[in-house]
C-alpha cells in the first residue's frame, strides 16, 4: 500500500478490498452477472465521505472509475481501476410538506416506494422494484405513472456528486451538469444522493393479463387501439414471453408463448374497459386487473427477482401499425434464442417538454419496443442477430433508443440514444468536469 493510498483510503468507514481480495468479487456482482468488473481496488462507501476518498484516491494514481449500485444498468466490466459500490447507502427521507424526497445513492425503487407511501405519495417509479432510484432517473427513467406525470428525470430537483477533481457538489437548476443529469446518463462522476419530486397516488388500478400468443392475431389491433387511445392516466404495454415448462409456473401459461398485457390506471375507468376489450379478443388464461396500493405495483410486471446474464436493445418509435406489431411479434416467437419482448404506450406526459434544461431525447417517440434475452452458453451473433430481426420492422418509424434499455455490450451509438442538441451539452460537461475521462460509461 503507498503512501497516497494510505492518505485517501485508511478513512474510509465502509470496506476497502484490492484484487486478490475474496470478497472482491461479490462485492462488484450485481442483478447483471455478464461481464463483471475485474478492478484494482472496490470501495463499498458507506457515505459521502467514502465516495470523495475513492474518486481522490482514482486521482491521484490515474485509474478509472466505475459505479455500482444494483448491477441492473451494468454494461462492460471495468478491468482495472477503481469501482465504488453504493448499494449500503440506502437512506430515503421524505418531506411530506414539499412532496419531495433526499434518496442515497444505492436506495432501490422499493425502499422509495415505501417511505413515500406513509404519507399517501408515491414516486414515478419504474416496473421492477430492486432497481435502483438512482440509476434509473439518470436514465430518463420510464415509469408505470409516466403517461399521466412524466419523465422520473422531469421530477429531479437537486443531485450531490463527487466529480472527477475530488470535490462534493450540489447541483440544480440552471447548471449545466444538473441538466446532463436529467436523463443523460453521464458518466461524470459518482452520485451520493438525490432529490425528487412525489406524486400524490396512493393506489391505482392495475395488474396484467396473459394470453396466448397463438391468439395474437386477434390481440394485438385490439392492444394497438387501447394505446392509441388511451387517456394519460393509463399506461399500457403488452410482454411476448416464453414460459418455461417447469412445475413452479402455474399450470395455465407453463410451456406456453404468452402475450402479458399490463395496465396502471390512476383513475380506473379506463383500465377496466380496457380489460373488457382484451377479454372479448380472447381467453384470458390467467391475472387480472385489482385496486391495488402502489407499494404492490412490482407485482404488475412480476419480473424475475434472480441475477443472470442478459443483453437487450429497444427502439423509440413515432408511431407504430397493427402490420409492425404483428411482424414484431412473429420475429420474436420465431427467433432461434428465447426473445421477451415488451411493447410500450408512451405519449401523454413523457411527451411533454421538462420544467427547465434537461437531456431526455426524442420525447416525441409514441411507443417504446424492447427486446432482451438471457446469454449464458448462446453465441453473442445469434442473440444480435435475432434482436435485429425482432426490430426490423420498425425500421421506417425509428426515431433512436433509450439509453437506459441497453442492456450488456449491446452495440450501440451516440447518435441513436441522443439528439444533437442533447450530445453537445454532455460533450460540454464532460470537457467540463471529466476532461481526463476519468469515470467510465
Amino acid at each position: 500500500m503507498t503512501s497516497t493510498e494510505t492518505d485517501f483510503l485508511s478513512g474510509v468507514r465502509g470496506s476497502v478490498l484490492h484484487r486478490g481480495d475474496e470478497g472482491l468479487p461479490g462485492e462488484v456482482a450485481g442483478f447483471q452477472a455478464a461481464d463483471p468488473h475485474r478492478p484494482d481496488v472496490v470501495v463499498g462507501a458507506l457515505d459521502a465521505d467514502d465516495v470523495v476518498a475513492a474518486v481522490r484516491h482514482a486521482a491521484a494514481h490515474d485509474l478509472p472509475v466505475a459505479v455500482t449500485a444494483t448491477g441492473h444498468g451494468h454494461t462492460s466490466g471495468l478491468a482495472r481501476g477503481v469501482v465504488v459500490t453504493t448499494g449500503r447507502m440506502r437512506g430515503v427521507r421524505v418531506d411530506p410538506a414539499s412532496r419531495t424526497a433526499r434518496v442515497e445513492a444505492g436506495a432501490r425503487s422499493a425502499d422509495l416506494v415505501a417511505a413515500a407511501a406513509e404519507h399517501g405519495l408515491a414516486p414515478v417509479s419504474g416496473s421492477f422494484p430492486g432497481v435502483g432510484v438512482v440509476g434509473y432517473t439518470l436514465g430518463g427513467g420510464l415509469g408505470l405513472l409516466g403517461r399521466e406525470f412524466g419523465w422520473a428525470s422531469d421530477r429531479l430537483r437537486a443531485v450531490e456528486i463527487v466529480t472527477a477533481d475530488g470535490v462534493l457538489r450540489r447541483v440544480g437548476a440552471g447548471d449545466e451538469l444538473f441538466a446532463a443529469l436529467r436523463g443523460g446518463r453521464p458518466a461524470v462522476g459518482v452520485v451520493t444522493a438525490m432529490s425528487v419530486d412525489l406524486v400524490p397516488v396512493g393506489a391505482v388500478v392495475g395488474g396484467g393479463l396473459f394470453l396466448d400468443a397463438a391468439d395474437a392475431d386477434e390481440i394485438l389491433p385490439v392492444v394497438r387501439r387501447l394505446g392509441v387511445g388511451a387517456p394519460d392516466s393509463l399506461s399500457l404495454s403488452v410482454g411476448v414471453i416464453p414460459i418455461p415448462d417447469l412445475e413452479a409456473v402455474p399450470a395455465p401459461i407453463r410451456g406456453r408463448t404468452v402475450l402479458h398485457v399490463r395496465l396502471v390506471d390512476t383513475d380506473g375507468a379506463a383500465a377496466r374497459a380496457a380489460e373488457a376489450a382484451l377479454r372479448a379478443a380472447s381467453p384470458v388464461l390467467l391475472g387480472g386487473l385489482r385496486e391495488l396500493p402502489w407499494t404492490e405495483s412490482g407485482s404488475i410486471f412480476a419480473e424475475p427477482e434472480v441475477p443472470h446474464a442478459y443483453e437487450g436493445t429497444n427502439l423509440l418509435v413515432s408511431s407504430l401499425s397493427d402490420t409492425a406489431l404483428g411482424a414484431v411479434v412473429a420475429a420474436a416467437r420465431s427467433a432461434s434464442v428465447g426473445c421477451v419482448v415488451d411493447v410500450r404506450r408512451l405519449g401523454g406526459a413523457l411527451s411533454r417538454p421538462a420544467d427547465g434544461a434537461d437531456a431526455v431525447s426524442f420525447r416525441e417517440a409514441g411507443w417504446i419496443v424492447r427486446v432482451l434475452s438471457t446469454t449464458d452458453g448462446v453465441p453473442e451473433a445469434e442473440t444480435r442477430a435475432a434482436h435485429t430481426a425482432v426490430l426490423a420492422p420498425l425500421d421506417d418509424v425509428r426515431l433512436g433508443r433509450m439509453a437506459g434499455f441497453v442492456y450488456g455490450a449491446a452495440p450501440v451509438e451516440a447518435d441513436e440514444l441522443y439528439t444533437p442538441a442533447v450530445r453537445s451539452l454532455l460533450a460540454r460537461v464532460r470537457e467540463a468536469v471529466d476532461p481526463r475521462r476519468m469515470f467510465a460509461g
